[in-house]
């Protein structure tokens, strides 16, 4: 059997009760995560005009686009809730490989769901998840190249999420196949645009799950895509990442599973290594007394791979002009949080990019690449060094090699249902604490509660978009 046919196998064959209990709940968590990251995204100005072009090209009114009330045909919701659901960079993630694994499934996900009204349960979309989730993985991690030096950012996630979303479908072993195939030939992913701060960040992620319900629904009606999307001479691995070890793949294959140890929340709404240096900066600041005024130098070093990304160019990373820029700048990021004391949505507003108190002390920021932060077990993020230094010279340093978040030092349960609050409340601050409890609820009674998937999607376009 080949290694699509294995996988494909995989995707179809296993049963809920046949996934780790961890991996189960960690598809829950994930589901409260990005549902919240996603009504939270819709806000934001750039989904707003993609809403606004998307909405125009109209056709059949068949799925939501969450916390609106735009109902598009399935590719066009699921572009826009996919696209959502990147945008405020608050997703969860793989921490040694980069790759943003929910975000691939749930917008696909939540198409299938809407064209299977009362046709799916609870424990059906938490397999999906964890079976998206588990693929997602297992296709980056076998890469020879990180993502960050390829430029290649992550193009086998679209398989993956037309995976699990056929999966929810109710395709057979085929028709999985067939959609992976057919997902294989829109894979795509470019990690320019994170450089330049373009807001084609989430785009690139809304056309991912945009194709991957595509390839679903062509699979559904018969279409077929290449077999040998993988492993054959012009397949993935042999046309855009080669050198990869493709046979480590099927390691653990419905026994292990991502949701047991890899997946990992965001506490802050930014890249992973600015998350690391403002955990870093706040903890070393708040154990030595330091108050922002104190602060002469903020010394930051890392890997050539983070540099690129949120050091450069510097003129758009120290002084951002977009809220794009500001999230893959690390010198605003560590500013805002000495500043504020924590890290939040409303720091990378349009109007809070010219605080001159954040920007003051974002010049004082001087990162460099250290080779030893170049840690091979630790991938793309490799290790955060920081030093605060205080004008009257006094100092404190530290590093971190696994962020706030990793499964080593993981967002408790509490820590991600107050996030999906705070992120819901973010969009809808009159009604938004009670849907939110009540959307925790539900799926919180996902495993008793045949109609929980539809009452939570109900929930979630609850409110009209605003103008």
């Amino acid at each position: 059997m080949t290694i699509e046919l294995r996988l494909a196998s995989y995707a179809h064959e296993i049963r809920f009760d046949e996934i780790s209990q961890g991996a189960i709940e960690t598809a829950r968590s994930s589901l409260i995560d990005i549902l919240g990251v996603t009504l939270a995204g819709q806000s934001r100005p750039e989904i707003r005009l993609l809403q606004r072009v998307v909405g125009r090209w109209g056709g059949s009114p068949d799925c939501s686009v969450l916390g609106t009330l735009l109902r598009l045909p399935p590719p066009s919701a699921a572009l826009l809730n996919g696209a959502a659901s990147r945008v405020l960079d608050f997703d969860d993630v793989v921490d040694p490989l980069g790759i943003h694994p929910s975000v691939a499934v749930f917008a696909p996900l939540a198409a299938v769901a809407g064209l299977k009204r009362g046709e799916v349960d609870g424990r059906d979309l938490l397999a999906a998840m964890a079976i998206g989730q588990d693929l997602c993985t297992r296709l980056a991690r076998v890469r020879r190249e990180t993502l960050l030096e390829s430029g290649r950012y992550d193009l086998s996630k679209v398989i993956g999420g037309a995976a699990a979303a056929a999966r929810l479908f109710g395709l057979d072993r085929n028709g999985i196949l067939a959609a992976m195939g057919i997902a294989y030939t829109s894979a795509l992913g470019e990690a320019q645009c994170m450089v330049e701060g373009a807001p084609t960040v989430s785009y690139q992620q809304g056309l991912v799950a945009a194709n991957a319900v595509r390839a679903v629904l062509l699979a559904a009606e018969g279409f077929d895509g290449a077999h040998a999307f993988l492993t054959g001479r012009y397949g993935l691995f042999s046309a855009f990442e080669p050198g990869s070890k493709v046979e480590d793949m099927l390691a653990g294959l419905g026994t292990t599973f991502a949701g047991d140890s890899d997946i990992a929340y965001k506490p802050y709404p930014t890249c992973r290594p600015n998350i690391s240096a403002a955990c870093l900066a706040l903890e070393l600041s708040r154990r030595a007394g330091f108050y922002p005024e104190d602060i002469a130098r903020v010394e930051i070093s890392m890997n050539r791979q983070i540099f690129d990304l949120v050091c450069a160019p510097p003129d758009r990373k120290w002084r951002p002009s977009t809220p794009i820029e500001a999230r893959f700048g690390m010198a605003y990021t560590v500013a805002a949080a000495l500043v504020g004391g924590d890290v939040s949505i409303d720091d990378y507003d349009a109007r809070a990019l010219s605080r001159p108190n954040v920007l003051a002390l974002s010049e004082l920021v001087v990162p460099r690449v250290d080779p030893r932060c170049e840690i091979a077990e630790l991938g793309t993020h490799g290790r955060i060094a920081l030093s605060l230094i205080t004008r009257d010279g006094r100092r404190e340093e530290g590093f971190v090699d696994r962020p706030k978040g990793n499964p080593s030092d993981p967002m408790t349960r509490e820590e991600i249902v107050d996030k999906f609050f705070r992120c819901i409340i973010c969009s809808d601050r009159v009604t938004g604490f009670e849907r939110a409890r009540s959307m925790v609820e539900a799926i919180d009674g996902f495993d008793a509660d045949a109609g929980g998937v539809d009452r939570l999607f109900d929930l979630a376009v609850a409110v009209p978009a605003a103008e």
